[in-house]
């Protein structure tokens, strides 16, 4: 109507006036300013409007306008636009039609910049201006009002302001003024809520350190509720613990004095069941004009409230009730803090329970401890004195001449024998029960000594062996080298360890052979006890180690007692380890590996060297024959060290491998050389190889080695370390069986560049690889499985069929997911089976090693259980696996498998799981439509943004980026 009105007086209230925008399907339609110019201009009979409709935006109103003036045709005397926008284009529209002259009155709406530039330049006459302060300011009140409940009148106004050529200038200085300061104040809001963050995360730090120092639950609770009230400015905070049993509200800490355990039902508290049921915060800015909570009588004095839910993951735990004696006003950020704040404190409430579990588990364990311990010790010293007297007894009665006087019959020898072995074996199984119990609480102590270790080894075999050799039909074989080095060992735990396995030998092996051997295996000596008995099945062997487990094999009644247990505890205390090979009906070979002692008492660092030397402390520079013959036998440069000698023009031209001392002919330049080796760090952590002839070193030993130092080589010998170095004899070519020419290239060019030396025949189909095998030996065969014509499991027929090729290693490389009946056919030896698309180029080539090793091949049985695992996994990929799930599949423990599973495919089976779900959501990728979220649940993921990252580190690009460029 004020526009209206002014352009009425404009005109005389005589002409025509043309009203623009509105009226259009999207947005506001402009109805009400319409109807605002129709009412004022009804007064003024000889004023006429016409109105075009238009949008709102300048680009797409100026060709609506167009169109209507010319359909219009008639003279326009004056323009009224709905925005500023409108009216200049109108103007616009109207100059480029002639219709328009520079003194037609045009008045837009909004004052907007461009319109008071375009008052101040004569293309405008006005623009009705209203106030956005005055506007909100009104709109607030009006809201304030509201939420007090007070009446509202139904209609609003406001006055508006016309700008013209005379106050134009001052309009606009205002507007600047205002722009100019709109930085500072969005920067003083800014500053604001910077700081209310800064107390958040002050606080949550601080909560965060609290929880850290206090690990009772009640004071913990106390110290937070401080930390709240002194930074969210609340008056009371209570903190309640959700009861799940007795779906109640345990109020587990109040600001004033009461209950500190009361118990209070969800529906008694609407506010408090709100926060509960509703998993959100419930915030009352003032309780006494509240439309959803009436105000609670429990607390009459607060005006403002808060409930948080305390979580724990997706679970509450309890509820955060701040309360305010004000009305109090809270941003959405701070309402987030709050949220955070709360879920911290479910954290830290949850440490100081589990803490204070622990605490208690721990004191009932180390009573327990203490009491077992006592127990045993009380028990076993009553068990050992009449168990001594039998002893005394029996042995006596066996002497002959015994003390009776009298020669036992054979029948009453016997089982005076059988009575001493008994008591003997229940003195040894007391004996491990102490030593087990003292283990557990780590009192177990080592006395080592140097032990010359042949004659150590000889004592104990021979303190079983004769007596056994003599009673039964098992032959006992002492397998031990004459030269051997020093050790440093407890000996009467060593005797221990050596006696327990000879004895549980003994104890399991009617007939045969039972041999203790031992050899040096850098660098460790290791010992092993082999006997020909009747073997513990693959499914006993990770328990045989329990105390007390027995084995069931064929009813055999004997348990393995305490033996092995206390046996392998005594090997770890040494520094050493113990493993097991056994097969049913073929025997057990229990091997112990303990570390040659050095000089430092640490590990070494070994590199692999390109130039492999052995350096010769000798001043004369002449090489004992071992050592000349050690470095003959594996290709290795043996340079001298002497007093004087340039170090570091040594070092340049080999790479040191060992240093070796004959101590028979070390003269005084000798020693100064070897301390200039310990001052050297390079050469003082290398392995270093005593030598010496029998008695010519006061405290050695006989002839031979006496000292090694050098780093765990994971048990493996000498040779094997050094054979690293030097390449492989190549003694036949390696055959390729694949119908995929793309495989052939890939094989090819790994091997070449991993082992290079090798020939290569390639044969297309199983038909052509039979061929090729009727007049060649290959030295490894890589076999695909499905082909034409012949397939993959008739070539390893043939290869096993035949006594030339029946030890030729086969890598069975295929995409092909494996049946029952199939992994039965793949049960031959040398075989092992992978995955195409599973390994990197680097782990397929050293699977291509590995399988031309051999000797560190699985046993087929063993590999039979990877085999089965492969399997499995195929065929059940796309559902919730676990890795005890895949062990109890194929029957063993989850740790055997893992072992056996990385030692033949070199690869864990969970990354094998893993690699095998991303290939095939790789499939599903390229071949069908399907969401990411759906190929995650289809090939076992059920997170998708957890496959997203698998993906993205496997493939190297998201499953997104993987589908486009497919």
């Amino acid at each position: 109507m004020f526009g209206g009105t002014y352009l009425a007086e404009q005109l005389d209230h005589r002409g025509r006036v043309l009203a623009v925008g509105g009226l259009r399907s999207n947005g506001e339609d402009g109805r009400s300013q319409l109807a605002g110019i129709h009412e004022a201009l009804a007064s003024y009979p000889e004023m006429h409007l016409h109105h075009i409709p238009s949008t709102w935006r300048y680009e797409q109103a100026y060709p609506q306008i167009m169109a209507g003036l010319r359909e219009l045709g008639a003279r326009i005397d004056a323009i009224f636009g709905f925005s500023d926008s409108l009216a200049l284009a109108a103007r616009d529209a109207g100059r480029e039609l002639g219709i328009v002259n520079e003194r037609t009155p045009i008045v837009g709406v909004n004052g907007d910049p461009l319109a008071l530039a375009a008052i101040a330049a004569g293309g405008m006459t006005a623009t009705i201006r209203t106030s956005a302060a005055d506007f909100g300011s009104k709109a607030l009140n009006l809201a304030v009002q509201a939420a007090r409940g007070l009446p509202l009148e139904p209609h609003f106004s406001y006055q508006p302001e016309l700008v013209t050529a005379e106050n134009v200038a001052e309009v606009a200085a205002q507007q600047l003024i205002a722009m100019a300061s709109l930085p500072s104040r969005l920067v003083g809001f800014s500053r604001r809520q910077q700081q209310q963050r800064l107390v958040q995360l002050e606080t949550s730090l601080e909560i965060n350190r609290r929880a850290g120092l206090i690990l009772e639950r009640e004071h913990l609770s106390h110290a937070i509720a401080d930390l709240i009230r002194a930074n969210y400015g609340y008056d009371e905070v209570q903190l309640f613990l959700w009861d799940s049993k007795a779906q109640a509200l345990v109020l587990e800490q109040r600001d004033q004095q009461g209950d500190h355990r009361a118990v209070i039902a969800v529906d008694d508290s609407p506010v408090l069941r709100a926060a509960l049921k509703g998993h959100q915060p419930v915030f009352i800015p003032d309780t006494r004009i509240s439309q959803r909570f009436a105000p609670d009588p429990t607390y009459p004095d607060v005006r403002a409230r808060v409930v948080v839910p305390i979580r724990l993951g997706e679970q509450i735990t309890g509820l955060l009730d701040l309360h305010s004696y004000h009305s109090t006003h809270h941003t959405h950020h701070e309402l987030v803090g709050l949220e955070t704040l709360a879920g911290q404190l479910g954290i830290a409430m949850r440490n100081a329970e589990l803490y204070q579990e622990a605490v208690q588990a721990r004191t009932r364990a180390e009573k327990a401890d203490q009491l077992k311990t006592r127990l045993l010790a009380n028990v076993s010293h009553e068990l050992r004195t009449p168990l001594n007297v039998i002893l005394g007894y029996s042995q006596a009665a066996l002497e002959s001449p015994n003390p009776y006087a009298i020669e036992l019959p054979p029948m009453l020898r016997r089982d005076m024998q059988h009575i001493f072995r008994s008591g003997e074996h229940l003195i040894r199984l007391i004996n491990d029960l102490l030593d087990l119990s003292r283990a557990e609480i780590d009192e177990l102590e080592l006395f080592p000594e140097t032990i010359t270790t042949h004659a150590f080894l000889e004592e104990v075999f021979h303190a079983i062996a004769d007596q056994a050799c003599a009673q039964g039909n098992v032959q006992w074989r002492l397998d031990v080298p004459e030269r051997l080095p020093m050790l440093q060992a407890d000996p009467v735990r060593l005797r221990q360890i050596l006696l327990n396995l000879l004895h549980n030998a003994q104890k399991f092996t009617s007939s045969g052979e039972i041999v203790l051997g031992a050899e040096v295996m850098l660098p460790y000596l290791h010992l092993w006890v082999a006997d020909t008995g009747r073997g513990i099945p693959i499914e006993l062997q990770e328990h045989i180690f329990e105390p007390f487990a027995t084995s069931r094999v064929n009813q055999r009644p004997e348990g393995i007692g305490l033996g092995l247990s206390i046996t392998r505890r005594l090997i770890a205390l040494h520094g050493g380890s113990m493993t097991l090979e056994s097969q049913p009906n073929h025997g057990s070979t229990f091997h112990v590996y303990l570390p040659l002692p050095n000089l430092s008492g640490k590990p070494v660092s070994i590199s692999d060297a390109q130039r492999p030397a052995v350096l010769l402390i000798d001043a004369e520079g002449k090489a004992d024959d071992t050592i000349t013959e050690l470095c003959r036998r594996e290709g290795l440069m043996l340079r001298c060290l002497r007093v004087g000698a340039d170090t570091s023009a040594l070092l340049a031209d080999v790479q040191p491998i060992a240093l070796a001392w004959n101590l028979a002919e070390a003269n005084a330049d000798d020693w100064i050389v070897f301390q200039h080796i310990r001052s050297q760090p390079q050469l003082a952590q290398l392995p270093m190889l005593f030598f010496a002839e029998a008695g010519s070193v006061p405290g050695t030993p006989a002839s031979g080695m006496t000292n090694v130092l050098l780093k765990p080589l994971s048990g493996e010998k000498l040779l094997e370390a050094i054979d690293r170095l030097q390449p492989q004899a190549v003694t036949g070519s390696i055959l390729i069986v694949d119908d995929d020419q793309d495989a052939h290239d890939l094989y090819r060019r790994l091997i070449t560049r991993q082992l290079p030396g090798y020939t290569f025949r390639d044969a297309m189909d199983g038909r052509e690889a039979l061929e090729i095998l009727e007049h060649e030996t290959p030295s490894l065969v890589i076999l695909d499985l499905m082909m034409p014509h012949v397939d993959g499991f008739a070539v390893l027929e043939q290869l096993r069929s035949a006594p030339r090729t029946r030890n030729v290693p086969v890598l069975v490389l295929s995409g092909h997911v494996l049946s029952a009946e199939e992994i039965q056919r793949l049960n031959r030896a040398h075989v092992t089976f992978h995955s195409k698309d599973i390994l990197t180029e680097a782990e397929t080539a050293e699977v291509v090693e590995r399988a031309l090793a051999q000797p560190d091949a699985l046993p087929p049985q063993t590999s039979m259980l990877v085999k089965h695992a492969l399997a499995y996994m195929q065929q059940n990929y796309a559902s919730a696996l676990s890795r005890q799930e895949i062990a109890d599949a194929v029957g063993v423990n989850k740790d055997y498998l893992g072992r056996i599973f990385h030692r033949e495919l070199g690869i864990s089976p969970w990354d094998y799981l893993s690699r095998y779900r991303i290939k095939r959501a790789k499939e599903l990728l390229r071949t069908t439509s399907a969401s990411i979220t759906t190929v995650a649940v289809e090939v076992g993921f059920d997170d998708a943004a957890y496959f997203s990252r698998v993906f993205s580190k496997e493939v190297g690009c998201s499953p997104r980026e993987y589908r486009d460029r497919s």
